[in-house]
């Protein structure tokens, strides 16, 4: 029940801070968010004690948790971003590394637990490849334009890339309903990068909407609930 609780808590944080923030940025809005990702980080927590009876879960789920900190930190730099423009590119640099080291526990939790060999990296170094291909062919198509972020762009999307195909291949090898959702996590943060690609490098600078605002943030948010809840669900539960 404790896990439902924080699922439940951090849709209701996260429901705030759309009605509060999808048309202008407050600081009030980012203590919101903020208690909207403690609440994932929070899912993670119970989970694992609710799973107690699951050998070592503390290796896949402190990892799961990590990367949920450094999931918190992005969104706390990337919020500075629009609170403080005058600093934009440090921000924006400290948001694309935060979430990057955020993805890389992410994919060590999946590698750990699922007894990956370096082989069964292969695809998802291939998934992580099309990913970092497609977005730098559909810069010019969606009339966006990274300039001096375009290697940070670049890596961080190699390394997202690879998360979303470490949890598919995970999936398929094991057919595991918690690799089945964090694959599905994963992909929604993938949908919520690829919405807010635009609203940072359009060259028009015309896609920061309240429309793509609640979309981002709803699939951001999605996923990483997921990714979290997918500690609960490696073992039957014993609360």
């Amino acid at each position: 029940m404790l896990t439902y609780f924080c699922l439940g808590g951090g849709a209701a944080f996260l429901i705030a801070f759309l009605a509060m923030c999808n048309k202008k940025r407050s600081v009030l809005g980012v203590y919101i968010k903020n208690l909207t990702s403690i609440f994932f980080l929070l899912t993670g927590l119970t989970a694992t004690f609710c799973n107690s009876d699951y050998p070592n879960l503390w290796m896949y789920s402190l990892p799961i948790m990590m990367g949920g900190v450094f999931g918190l930190m992005g969104d706390i730099y990337l919020d500075q971003k629009w609170l403080y423009p005058e600093h934009n590119d440090q921000y924006l640099n400290m948001g694309f590394i935060s979430f990057g080291i955020g993805h890389f526990f992410y994919i060590g939790a999946i590698y750990k637990q699922a007894h990956f060999e370096i082989k069964d990296m292969i695809v998802p170094l291939i998934v992580g490849a099309v990913v970092t291909v497609c977005n730098l062919l559909l810069e010019k198509p969606t009339k966006q334009k990274y300039g001096k972020f375009y290697a940070i762009v670049t890596l961080y999307c190699m390394i997202l890339g690879t998360m979303v195909g470490t949890s598919l291949w995970a999936a398929i090898q094991t057919k595991q309903i918690a690799y089945i959702v964090f694959n599905i996590g994963s992909l929604l943060f993938l949908l919520s990068d690829i919405i807010l690609s635009p609203m940072y490098f359009a060259i028009k600078q015309d896609r920061n909407t309240p429309f793509n605002f609640v979309i981002n943030h709803t699939t951001y948010y999605l996923g990483q609930f997921m990714i979290a809840f997918s500690v609960f669900l490696l073992e039957p539960v014993c609360c």
